[in-house]
């Protein structure tokens, strides 16, 4: 695995810079799948194609980013470029456009052609839908129709920056929006993925008597905002408007996940009619609720799990490096002490050494370990304000 970044001012030269680091982690050699993720500002075919002119003509998948993650630690207004290769593994790539129209059945046609290519056992699926216009727990419910309920399926989806108004996908030399691109990693391969958040529960759980889809109507027979007003002490009207949004960052709601360590995190992004509450991923009707509140040290507790658990996934394999996916959220709850979540992961992992490579998301997709009578499985959800990492063995 190799690793590039840049923040050069023009598109071609960042791109050419960062693909170039790339090559020389790999002793020159052109990789077998490269992976890209930038600010918006970089959106442009003349970065990807700067890059494909170092790499050649290795598929490419990625997607803009709200900051790149690299070893040293988060870069803002970036190009983050990383290169894998393998003899033992074969790489296959999928793009899926117009997601917004009918998300899940995009997420089945997206996981066929992916399938369709296979010449080797399927093995990591690594997915970056847009993060802001089709619900991303529903392009994953698609992949998972067609490729089984327990595939190792992870990822995040596109952010811009902060902005929340249009995200790109990249697939080879495009750019594209409403749109999911990814890979898959095919035959003998050691992954190992972990996702924590360190949010903990506050207060008595509600129930969702009323929810379709990313929308919850009524928790506990009343308007879903009234776990806000309850809690917080703020009207309807105050949470009206952009308010909401920035408590959900600090107080998300949390849903348990059946026989796992942590919940589920879901961040209610508007109020909706009737005082319901739009989430950013689906909430189960019939199922309990909590607010959560985070922390600085149960974040950076957090963080450095879900590296450890990445890892001891490989076993006895040598760690050849890690993507990084991190909700944007923890970005801003930790402030100017952001970087010591990137450091802890890194740290864990095995130090400055270690080639790390992601992005700060809208939402990540990451298998979770779930009881099934007795038997415990990993199961891919779609998560938010939650820390990724994908180990490589």
């Amino acid at each position: 695995m190799g690793v590039g970044v840049s923040s050069d001012a023009e598109v071609s030269i960042a791109g050419q810079e960062a693909a170039e680091q790339v090559l020389a982690h790999l002793a020159g050699r052109k990789p077998d799948l490269v992976l890209v993720f930038s600010s918006i500002r970089f959106a442009d075919p003349r970065m990807l194609r700067a890059i494909r002119a170092v790499t050649g003509n290795a598929p490419l998948v990625g997607c803009t980013d709200a900051g790149g993650i690299v070893t040293a630690g988060p870069k803002r207004r970036s190009v983050t470029v990383i290169g894998l290769i393998s003899k033992d593994c074969t790489f296959v790539t999928s793009v899926e456009r117009q997601i917004s129209q009918r998300p899940r059945a995009s997420g089945v046609r997206f996981a066929n052609a992916l399938m369709d290519q296979a010449k080797q056992d399927p093995g990591c699926v690594l997915v970056f839908p847009d993060g802001l216009t089709a619900s991303g727990s529903e392009v994953l419910c698609g992949i998972q129709e067609r490729m089984g309920p327990h595939a190792l399926i992870a990822g995040a989806t596109a952010a811009d920056d902060l902005y929340y108004q249009k995200t790109f996908q990249f697939y080879n030399e495009e750019i594209l929006t409403d749109s999911v691109a990814g890979a898959m990693i095919c035959g003998d391969v050691k992954v190992g993925v972990g996702v924590r958040h360190g949010w903990v529960p506050v207060g008595r759980p509600r129930r969702v008597t009323r929810a379709s889809g990313h929308v919850v109507y009524q928790l506990d027979h009343r308007p879903a905002i009234s776990i806000y007003e309850d809690y917080l002490g703020l009207k309807r009207g105050e949470l009206m408007q952009d308010t909401l949004a920035n408590v959900t960052l600090t107080y998300p709601l949390g849903t348990e996940i059946r026989g796992g360590t942590e919940y589920l995190l879901r961040e209610a992004i508007r109020v909706g009619r009737a005082g319901s509450l739009i989430c950013t991923g689906n909430v189960e009707q019939g199922s309990d609720v909590r607010l959560m509140i985070g922390g600085y040290e149960s974040a950076l507790e957090a963080a450095q799990q879900a590296a450890c658990d990445a890892v001891d996934q490989l076993g006895q394999a040598r760690l050849k490096g890690a993507l990084v996916f991190c909700s944007v959220a923890r970005q801003k709850m930790l402030g100017s002490e952001f970087q010591g979540e990137i450091d802890v992961i890194r740290d864990a992992l095995g130090g400055a050494g270690v080639r790390l490579g992601g992005f700060y998301s809208y939402g990540e997709l990451a298998p979770a370990a779930q009881t099934y009578g007795r038997a415990q499985k990993s199961t891919p959800l779609f998560h938010n304000e939650s820390v990724v990492v994908v180990a490589f063995g």
